[in-house]
């Protein structure tokens, strides 16, 4: 047979077939007659001739769920529906080319096939099949061999389900193992799929049951059956249309038949299968009881399978990775990154996949090290092992974590590039809570960049997503992301709003990876408090969180919530607990140090005012003096370090009478941060900028700094006050008084402030 001139190679039980359907293209041929004529026996299963016409149907350009060729007509078999035309050709010679056959009922064995003899009829048929490019001509093959078109996904992704076990109890593990098994055969094909733990985990919302599935481009549901000793699987697809599809295999190998009867439906997708083993085998299955028992929320069996697991088993890459991912998601850090050290050294050259997800696992490792520089390393060899396997996910991940390794190295370019790759992949993989992931990290890196509101945006799609598909250990990130937006936008009531998504943490569930992210989200809610005039219940929170510090907890951590306590102690005019606490954040280099470096100036920052307050000017010059040393090689590439340093060189000045000096810091400071443009910045600027200059006599142009704080007086206490000794200054009583009450209002448990009070630069 021939397609444009060129041979097309079919198995000849596909070839018989289509000859059969032609013959008797003037009525429907039943199953059970095709198969009879086809293969000469009874005992043929009707999965081989599906498969058999889906084959034809994929050569004759049909696609997806159309039959324009070869139709299924429903309780009777199929029909020939092309109109066909005779070419008569010379004599010539053909050469037949054997082609293996795979059988759903025992894949990959080789059976002997008796000798036919040609019917007559077959050589007439041969003659119109070879007519088949002209008979085609106008349909799929008038595209220059064009693919058949698959099932179009449009940034959605197909979702499988929890298959349905009619079999033994020991095998109720097949529910999750095929569903997670049936998701990986359809990613490596190319096809789009959401992983198995975010469907349990969006199947898990009570509120949503399979409700939840609407979103998805196809739903496919397994159903599996053991009858005697024989399995069979079959897959029931339905996508967002409505259209349907479903494919069977059955094979005394549970997992040839899931693998057969994947191919089967894909073929139907218009999709070619992925490239692999596809071989039944034990220790496949074991891992994949493993992976089942974790899916289901079963860590003490995912642990006893992992202890009981057989020698052979255990001696094997794959079991290691297995091992190791498991302590990773029980929390266990360091024999989590250990075990992955230990595989990578045992890895052989050939399993380049599994060394790119290793490497990849580990960045968290070097993130909690400082060791950004080698991670990048670590994570590039990742994407070289990676790229070009079939395997989108893994590559995927490994864009993402370098590019947190880069965002945390200050390579905000290069992080926006890999983030753009990660998003790609993931797309391609069909997970979304991937995208969701990026989308989180795109909102980090708007928000180093001082883009609140664009980040906000990013971050409430991030949460609504991550909170529909029920995945509660993700919210966290989105979480604290929201909360710092709304802090620098000074959107007050909405920062505390959005920390009464989590809080309490016991009312609320939440759940975290680490107690890093635990602590980080205390402080949040400390902070939305004191935000919202309530320093006493935010430090009270703070101390709290101090004495649930442990021994492994993050230094630099611990030093922040000091800094914090020292900053709400300054607010409520307590200079000497200000003191002591400040004293105990900058003992020791472990918050100078700390990656976060803008975190670190505004707690020199900090100490400056704090100075400033107790009249100590000859330490505050010797901090300043300091902190100038400390931020020099980080003032070119970050602005927010540079403005705290003007503040603090503004602040020692006005601490030495030198107030000219002190203005014209100040003055460079407020242009700053309107460039930033960042409203807690500018609050944070103006307001001891305007008070300098009306202690200065320069009414005039304090009116014009107030003027550009006065949008958010309604908000921010510091605002108002700004506003208010403006209007004293212009001698305007009746507005001095009511800014003055809202003052009040929003400055909550803070003192009232006063004009005579020390500056806080």
């Amino acid at each position: 047979m021939t397609r444009h001139g060129e041979p097309v190679a079919l198995p000849a039980s596909a070839f018989d077939c289509l000859v059969y359907l032609i013959e008797n293209r003037a009525r429907p041929v039943g199953r059970d007659e095709l198969i009879s004529a086809v293969w000469g026996r009874a005992d043929v299963s009707d999965n081989l001739l599906a498969q058999t016409v889906v084959r034809l149907r994929r050569m004759l350009g049909d696609a997806g769920n159309e039959q324009r060729c070869i139709k299924t007509v429903p309780r009777v078999g199929y029909r020939w529906m092309l109109e066909i035309a005779v070419q008569t050709r010379g004599p010539g010679r053909m050469q037949a080319q054997a082609v293996g056959e795979a059988s759903g009922v025992a894949r990959g064995a080789s059976m002997p096939r008796p000798a036919k003899r040609v019917r007559p009829a077959l050589l007439v048929a041969l003659l119109l099949s070879l007519g088949l490019a002209t008979v085609y001509a106008g349909l799929q093959f008038h595209r220059a061999e064009a693919a058949p078109a698959a099932l179009q996904f449009d940034h959605s992704s197909a979702a499988v389900l929890p298959a349905t076990v009619s079999g033994p109890e020991d095998w109720k593990w097949l529910q999750l193992g095929l569903m997670d098994l049936i998701s990986n055969q359809l990613r490596s094909a190319k096809v789009p799929t959401e992983s198995s733990q975010n469907v349990l985990n969006l199947l898990n919302q009570a509120d949503k049951g399979q409700g939840g599935l609407a979103s998805f481009a196809l739903v496919i549901s397994p159903r599996v059956t053991l009858v005697g000793n024989t399995w069979h699987v079959h897959l029931d697809a339905k996508s967002r249309d409505g259209h349907g599809w479903q494919a069977e295999s059955s094979s005394a190998d549970v997992l040839d038949a899931a693998h057969a009867a994947s191919d089967l439906l894909l073929a139907q997708l218009g999709y070619s299968a992925g490239a692999g083993d596809h071989g039944g085998d034990s220790q496949q299955q074991y891992l994949l009881r493993i992976e089942a028992a974790q899916l289901a929320g079963h860590p003490d069996l995912a642990q006893s399978l992992i202890a009981q697991a057989p020698p052979d088993l255990r001696r094997t890459p794959e079991f290691a990775y297995a091992e190791a991912d498991f302590l990773c998601n029980a929390g266990e850090v360091e024999r989590c990154e250990q075990a992955f050290n230990d595989l990578l050294q045992q890895l052989p050259a050939d399993k380049q996949i599994l060394r790119g997800k290793v490497l990849t696992s580990l960045w968290y490792s070097y993130y909690r090290k400082h060791q950004l520089a080698q991670g990048e390393v670590a994570l590039s060899e990742a994407v070289r092992l990676l790229q070009g396997q079939k395997d989108v996910e893994a590559l995927a991940c490994a864009y993402l974590d370098r590019a947190h390794l880069e965002f945390f190295d200050g390579k905000r370019d290069a992080a926006a590039m890999d983030l753009g790759l990660a998003r790609i992949n993931y797309t391609l993989a069909g997970d979304t809570v991937g995208q969701s992931k990026v989308d989180v990290s795109v909102a980090e890196i708007a928000m180093q960049r001082g883009q609140f509101t664009q980040a906000l945006a990013l971050l409430q799609q991030a949460y609504e997503h991550d909170r529909r598909m029920g995945m509660r250990e993700l919210l966290s990130t989105p979480l604290q992301g929201l909360v710092y937006s709304h802090k620098m936008l000074l959107q007050f009531p909405d920062e505390l709003a959005t920390t009464e998504q989590y809080w309490p943490f016991e009312q609320k569930n939440m759940q975290f990876c680490d107690s890093y992210v635990r602590n980080a989200l205390v402080m949040l809610r400390a902070m939305a408090l004191a935000d919202n005039g309530h320093t006493a219940e935010a430090s009270a929170v703070l101390e709290q969180l101090l004495g649930q510090f442990k021994a492994g907890d993050d230094p630099a951590q611990r030093a922040s919530v000091q800094a914090l306590l020292a900053q709400l102690s300054l607010q409520r005019g307590e200079t000497q607990a200000a003191m002591a606490w400040i004293a105990k954040a900058m003992q020791g280099s472990a918050l100078v140090q700390d990656d976060d470096k803008r975190n670190a100036a505004e707690a020199w920052l900090g100490n400056v005012n704090i100075l400033l307050r107790a009249g100590k000017t000859d330490e505050l010059k010797r901090t300043v003096a300091a902190m100038h040393t400390w931020a020099a090689p980080l003032m070119a590439q970050d602005e927010w370090i540079r403005l705290d340093l003007m503040r603090a060189t503004a602040a020692e000045a006005w601490s030495e009478g030198r107030r000219e000096q002190a203005l014209e810091q100040l003055k460079l400071a407020m242009a700053l941060a309107d460039k930033i443009g960042v409203p807690d910045l500018i609050v944070s600027v103006g307001q001891p900028y305007a008070l300098a200059l009306l202690s200065m006599g320069d009414v005039d142009q304090a009116v014009a700094v107030s003027g550009r704080l006065s949008s958010w007086s309604d908000q921010d206490w510091r605002a108002a006050w700004t506003e208010a000794c403006v209007y004293r200054a212009l001698n305007q009583m009746s507005a001095w008084e009511t800014y003055r009450n809202k003052v009040q209002a929003l400055a909550g448990d803070r003192p009232a402030p006063t004009e005579a009070a020390v500056l806080a630069f």
